[in-house]
């Protein structure tokens, strides 16, 4: 180990030990208990045998976090130098502290993890989980075959525009994910649509939705990652978060400038790391899973960026932060990550719009939350940069002027955005 990674290894640990967690966690049940109850799985079944005994295990009896634990130090101590030096500035002014909600986040973590795991690694409990969930949407009203509606049912339980925006994108890549699955791995074209829809595969309106995809020079990944990453930019921007939204804006213009082409390749998706034996009763035959080639400067980034953002601007942090936590996210291999992330967010999305249509109460996060976030966003600012430079042969003069004119009227340039995705045929 290096001695940059020491130094961020003890930065990690000490910072675990100020939140009030460390190695020798186990689970509460009786917590996993009121989790899965308001996520609304407290009634889920799954023929999946791995996952079937794993919800089992969790109700019953306390699990060992120990091995978990430790893959997200390592994850953070490996790809997240930004992160790590804002825990080495928040331990410096005393930001962290214990909370009963923190432990409740590690709790939640463990869910998320072994769900994206698992939808990661078998498409039938893939299909079972969204089947589900589906299921308990139109419990609330919402019925994802109608995207505009769904689009403004969602808006009171998301609490904003973007929220809204963000769920039916993001559940439109779903849509991507299961179709590939059943071609598997082959492209989208209007013969393979035309067959998924007349075997009630997919709706009329997802069939729509999907066709400009036969257009194998489209580059699909580039709408869903842009406009998640600027509906987050554009409310820093207007929230004085500035610094947070020059590195979204760096990240999309990534995107943008360098179409990454998903592949599709059968593989088990494991994280990098100790592999617990958990990871591999998961492994199955014929899974096809989206690779996308993203540099690691890119992944390190987006992690550290969007961390900033959920601190700044959003509630129900012990929600929200372990989505990007978990080790099949924070310790993938880079051409996994937007593929592991599409389903850890559409997970966490869902569970967020469960907490706010049953009016859960609400966290609202640390006092120092804004200072936090304003700090971390400037470090990030610096990482941007310096993304900016290496990957795009630009000066910072130019980087300034792209952000300037890309901010200048912001909601209409996200809205016009998201209609185009919405309507394009």
């Amino acid at each position: 180990m290096s001695k940059n990674n020491f130094h961020a290894e003890a930065v990690i640990e000490k910072s675990m030990m100020a939140l009030g967690l460390s190695l020798e966690m186990k689970t509460e049940v009786s917590l996993v208990r009121k989790i899965l109850c308001e996520i609304n799985l407290d009634d889920f079944d799954t023929s999946y045998l791995p996952m079937e005994q794993f919800f089992k295990d969790i109700v019953s009896e306390p699990q060992d976090l120990s091995h978990f634990i430790s893959n997200i130090k390592l994850g953070l101590v490996i790809r997240c130098p930004s992160v790590v030096e804002f825990a080495e500035l928040a331990l410096e002014k005393r930001w962290f502290a214990p909370s009963e909600y923190n432990i409740k986040a590690i709790n939640i973590a463990f869910i998320l993890e072994s769900v994206t795991a698992a939808m990661c690694n078998s498409y039938l409990f893939f299909t079972e989980y969204v089947e589900h969930i589906r299921s308990k949407e139109k419990d609330i009203g919402i019925d994802r075959q109608h995207v505009l509606k769904s689009f403004f049912k969602t808006f009171p339980g998301s609490l904003n525009f973007f929220g809204s925006a963000k769920a039916v994108s993001i559940d439109m890549a779903m849509v991507y994910f299961r179709v590939k699955h059943e071609l598997r791995g082959e492209d989208v074209t209007p013969e393979s649509l035309d067959l998924l829809y007349k075997n009630n595969k997919i709706s009329f309106l997802e069939r729509k939705l999907l066709s400009p995809l036969c257009n194998r020079d489209y580059c699909v990944c580039n709408d869903w990652l842009r406009i998640n990453i600027y509906e987050a930019g554009v409310t820093e921007y207007k929230n004085q978060y500035k610094s947070n939204a020059i590195a979204a804006h760096v990240l999309s213009e990534d995107v943008f400038r360098h179409c990454h082409p998903e592949k599709y390749e059968l593989k088990p998706v494991y994280p990098k790391g100790k592999i617990d034996p958990f990871y591999y009763s998961l492994a199955g035959r014929n899974n096809y899973f989206p690779v996308v080639d993203l540099s690691e400067e890119w992944v390190s980034l987006y992690l550290s960026w969007n961390m900033a953002f959920i601190l700044g601007e959003l509630n129900n942090l012990h929600y929200l932060f372990p989505k990007l936590l978990i080790p099949s996210l924070l310790c993938s291999e880079s051409d996994n990550f937007i593929g592991v992330r599409i389903i850890s967010l559409w997970i966490s999305v869902n569970s967020s719009l469960f907490l706010n249509f049953n009016n859960i109460e609400k966290i609202t996060g640390p006092s120092h939350r804004k200072e936090m976030a304003v700090a971390w966003g400037e470090i990030n600012q610096r990482y941007a940069q310096i993304l900016f430079k290496d990957h795009m042969n630009s000066d910072i003069a130019v980087l300034k002027k792209n952000f300037k004119e890309r901010f200048s009227h912001p909601y209409r340039s996200l809205f016009k955005q998201i209609t185009n995705f919405l309507t394009r045929t």
